[in-house]
């Protein structure tokens, strides 16, 4: 079912993209703790919106 939304071709870069997004993002609340700097309130609302897109990358990835 998921296989079919998701054509084999374009997961892996997807997948990659996904992940090099999470370091990005991870990256900047490790540098503001620091360098005892305030976490921008972009990077908390966009971290969580993050987390709640990897449910839908993990249910195809666990699908195929």
């Amino acid at each position: 079912m998921l296989k079919d939304i998701l054509p084999a071709k374009f997961r892996k870069p997807l997948y990659s993209a996904y992940a090099l997004l999470g370091v990005a993002l991870g990256a900047v609340p490790v540098y503001c703790a620091a360098t005892e700097a305030t976490t921008p309130v972009q990077v908390v609302g966009a971290l969580a919106v993050f987390a709640f897109a990897g449910t839908a990358f993990g249910f195809t990835a666990s699908s195929n």
